[in-house]
């Protein structure tokens, strides 16, 4: 089935006019294109690319493919039509080809802190989906071969992340083909997520303060089907713990989507691309549906739609970026099979053809609804909907990433879904940020101290590391009208230079600017634009607007920045104003309503009737996060 051609229905999917058989279409061409690549025996898939790959690459492109596929033919019972017809067979002749021992396309081995390991996982997801149709068709000798090959990554190591997951799936898988499988290391895997668990349904990604996406595509679907290959009873209450947090995550994440299908742009494998919808689908699946089904199906249809419609999916072929290629946003284990876990967005095929998911209208989106201030405390952010631009954005007061890498798409003040990080690494320019660059290099954000948000606001403290200088940044934020307040305090900066920023703006035209002595504002017409306006400083400042290359969004970037010159003073305070798709114009007459006074524990404004506190942040929280988050670096008493 072509999905361009494919019948759209205005009354059912008011906003997106797509229905299941566009997914369908769309599946179709992708496991179409991995079949074009495909190694002779098919266990191997080497998508177009200049970059060298190798065995784990082209297992990579297999694995994941294999997911898409077992989806589409679960969904359709078995019954696929046309050239979709030997798909069952295909997959039946690549196991064989990838785990006979003298095959030359058999898959590595799977190793201590392996990538194969995670391909395998893969591929075990893929003979979960479609067991009636391959697993329990192979012949008993490539059942064989597959659970030897399979078995190797009992008792191995892998990050001590989400990929604790990974090992703990496929020996469930070989739990439930009745072959000797690691029952303490499953159990393992499900206690130690435990420890990453925040609340709000959130998990950490691993030691500290690390959240992002994974939550969507790891930690809301592996444990469901952990449980259901090793058919463990409701009654034992493990599910309905899984199944209370995923209500949780659902909720406060279908907040954080664009009106035009965009997810938050924000923490690394963006290139997964709609991989994030897949724990609305299983919400669905497990009967949650404070995210009805028609909203999920709107979000989800509209998600995919944005990434195709910006040509993600050439010919079929996933590309190593956001909308086409673009290396800026690849991390170093991607390779060209990697947005393929895409496949996870797709679990909503699992759904029959007359579930609610697929018969009832859509329903708008929560930015569609209305304007909205959400905290979500676990990962201590404040999401932001503006209904009038159908931007979403996330105020952070608490995600860090990985403990030893200050990355953009994590150390920033906000982030969008319509706006992308600065991704330039030592070039003394930040979006979002308050940092001192100097002709020695930018300073390094060190990490979170702590942080909370509260309706309508939140607070962060962190340290940086000003060539040698320990510098500690308080800062405040709230948002009123949809402009955002932003207080900082930074102490231990005399004779340093500080700068504060606000959103990175991105178009494929020349981006306009506008400077003032205490403001500036980028931005394209019609398109995102980013508005800054200083307030008040203990110390004089400037205003400029930065002009970059080629981002995901636009080949043309734009960033306004507030500069100040070597401070005399020791602390500097400062409040200014923050405006995404808000002109410098709007600014200017919001601050003519805004009144302020500074204290000892932040500062308090008025806004007509309106009483805000903007305090710095009393407590640090995080002791312990501290040192993973790398503020404090621990070494071995030396011999």
């Amino acid at each position: 089935m072509n999905w361009r051609e494919a019948h759209t229905d205005p009354k059912s999917a008011p906003f997106t006019g797509w229905t299941r058989g566009h997914w369908e279409g769309v599946a179709d061409e992708q496991i179409a294109a991995a079949w074009r690549y495909s190694s002779p025996g098919g266990a191997r898939v080497r998508f177009p690319s200049e970059r060298e790959q190798d065995d784990v690459d082209l297992l990579e492109g297999f694995a994941r493919t294999f997911v898409l596929a077992a989806l589409r033919l679960a969904g359709a019972q078995g019954n696929l039509g046309g050239a979709m017809a030997e798909t069952a067979q295909r997959y039946a002749r690549a196991l064989d080809a990838g785990t006979d021992p003298a095959s030359p396309e058999r898959w590595p081995q799977l190793t201590n802190h392996g990538q194969a390991t995670v391909e395998a996982t893969a591929v075990v997801l893929g003979l979960h989906f479609s067991r009636p149709w391959v697993w329990e068709t192979l012949p008993q000798r490539v059942r064989d071969n597959t659970a030897a090959w399979l078995g190797d990554c009992a008792q191995s190591f892998g990050a001590d992340n989400n990929h604790v997951m990974f090992a703990a799936t496929i020996q469930a898988f070989l739990a439930s083909a009745g072959y000797a499988h690691d029952a303490p290391g499953i159990e393992a895997a499900l206690a130690r997520i435990e420890d990453w668990y925040v609340g709000d349904g959130w998990y950490s990604d691993g030691e500290g303060r690390r959240f992002d996406h994974y939550n969507a595509w790891t930690f809301h679907v592996y444990p469901f089907l952990i449980l259901d290959l090793l058919g463990e009873a409701d009654s034992t209450g493990r599910r309905q713990v899984y199944r209370d947090r995923l209500a949780a995550f659902v909720h406060g994440y279908s907040h954080l989507f664009g009106a035009d299908g965009a997810p938050l742009i924000q923490g690394r494998s963006l290139i997964y691309r709609w991989g994030v919808a897949a724990p609305f689908w299983m919400a669905l699946r497990e009967g949650i549906t404070v995210v009805p089904p028609g909203q999920t199906r709107r979000l989800a249809s509209g998600m995919l739609k944005y990434f195709l419609d910006g040509g993600a999916a050439s010919d079929g072929v996933l590309s190593l970026g956001w909308y086409g290629t673009n290396n800026s946003i690849l991390q170093s284990y991607n390779s060209p099979g990697s947005p393929q876990w895409a496949a996870k967005g797709f679990l909503g095929l699992l759904l029959p053809p007359d579930h609610p998911a697929w018969t009832e209208p859509e329903q708008p989106l929560p930015v569609e609804q209305g304007d909205f201030t959400l905290p979500l405390a676990g990962p201590g952010w404040l999401a932001v909907g503006v209904r009038k631009t159908g931007t979403v954005r996330v105020l952070n007061a608490g995600t860090d990433g990985h403990p030893q890498k200050d990355s953009p798409l994590y150390r920033r003040l906000a982030f969008s879904t319509a706006t992308v990080p600065w991704m330039g690494v030592g070039d003394g320019v930040r979006d979002n940020d308050i940092h001192v660059p100097s002709p020695g290099g930018d300073s390094r954000h060190r990490g979170l101290l702590g942080g909370s948000v509260r309706p309508g606001g939140g607070a962060s403290t962190f340290a940086l590391d000003a060539n040698g200088r320990d510098v500690k940044v308080q800062s405040s934020f709230a948002v009123i009208d949809g402009v955002e307040v932003r207080a900082a305090k930074l102490t231990g900066v005399v004779g340093l230079t500080p700068a504060m920023s606000g959103y990175l703006c991105s178009a494929n035209g020349t981006l306009r600017s506008r400077t003032e002595t205490l403001a500036a504002e980028a931005g394209s017409a019609p398109g995102v634009s980013s508005s800054l306006l200083l307030l008040d400083s203990s110390a004089e400042a400037g205003a400029r607007v930065v002009h970059g290359g080629s981002t995901i969004l636009g080949t043309h970037s734009a960033l306004p920045i507030l500069e100040w010159l070597p401070l005399r003073c020791n602390e500097l305070r400062a409040l200014y104003l923050v405006g995404l798709d808000v002109s410098l114009t709007g600014l200017h007459e919001f601050a003519s309503l805004l009144h302020w006074e500074w204290a000892p524990d932040g500062v308090q404004l008025r806004y007509g009737e309106t009483q805000v506190v903007l305090p710095w942040q009393r407590k640090t929280p995080w002791a312990a996060d501290a040192i993973n988050q790398g503020v404090f670096r621990w070494e071995p008493p030396k011999k």
